[in-house]
């Protein structure tokens, strides 16, 4: 079964959704990195990168499936939850379940901002919701002088219901920042960033139902492509790039303070539910 090739674009098939399905699964390979209450954190080697694969597994008793996935899915509501986003847009749909969008991110720690152009599919299957992204490059969204253009792989979201008021969510991420990043700082967001991500998208889907109860609670174009309608452009394959955009030189960070960086993991951690 053939994936997709990174800058690939093309409608997902239901083969697609498996194979990210299976690998959120898959229990081989996996080396465990981090247990805290109900967040497990794995770290395995792929072909791709040599930047591990991070996978985050939680157990959410106060949180339906479809309204994580919900929460997940709306643009409108995600500068309310997600601290790390500076700027994101779609740019254009590739089908029904599927777009390329654009986010800019405020990189942990001291490192300089990232960005990316992603192509995101997603799909419910009965009591199963999946999401994943892979970076494509798009010549209308060229690298911009004040992030570095990095990479993602293969990132997303396989959500469960274990129950009518609860889920299990796993979460796949493998991204090139695309620098010099010291060995430390990658352990850390493996150990400590991604966990803390999880948490405050915890804490996102539990304010989410009332927050769109007052935010045009009838729209939910992610599920209802009759809304879709006049949102975006198509596609257009010539705009689709098949080889990155960006300067291929190295970024050099390994200057960042290590010991300031936990410090801040530190102050930062909070008690949560997970």
């Amino acid at each position: 079964m053939r994936f997709y090739q990174l800058g690939e674009v093309r409608p997902p098939r239901d083969d697609d959704f498996m194979y990210f399905k299976e690998m959120a699964q898959d229990e081989s390979h996996w080396k465990k990195n981090h247990i805290r209450k109900k967040i497990k954190v794995f770290t395995r080697v792929t072909e791709a990168s040599n930047i591990k694969m991070i996978k985050v597994v939680a157990s959410l008793c106060d949180v339906p499936a479809d309204v994580l996935y919900d929460t997940l899915h709306d643009g409108i509501y995600r500068p309310e939850w997600d601290a790390t986003m500076k700027e994101g847009f779609q740019i254009c749909q590739v089908a029904q379940d599927s777009v390329v969008e654009y986010y800019g991110l405020k990189a942990p720690f001291t490192f300089k901002n990232r960005d990316f152009v992603l192509h995101r599919s997603w799909r419910i299957f009965g009591s199963e919701y999946i999401i994943f992204n892979r970076s494509v490059f798009h010549k209308k969204v060229p690298p911009k002088p004040d992030y570095v253009r990095a990479l993602t792989y293969l990132t997303g979201y396989v959500i469960t219901s274990t129950g009518p008021s609860s889920c299990e969510m796993v979460y796949i991420t493998q991204n090139d920042p695309r620098g010099a990043i010291p060995s430390w700082a990658i352990n850390l967001v493996a150990t400590s960033v991604a966990p803390r991500i999880m948490k405050s998208l915890h804490r996102a889907a539990s304010h989410y139902p009332a927050w769109k109860a007052n935010h045009d609670p009838q729209f939910m174009p992610w599920r209802y492509p009759s809304q879709q309608s006049g949102l975006l452009p198509a596609v257009d394959m010539a705009d689709i790039l098949s080889e990155p955009d960006y300067a291929r030189t190295t970024i050099d960070e390994t200057h960042v303070d290590e010991n300031a960086a936990r410090q801040a993991c530190v102050c930062e951690d909070g008690d949560n539910d997970l």
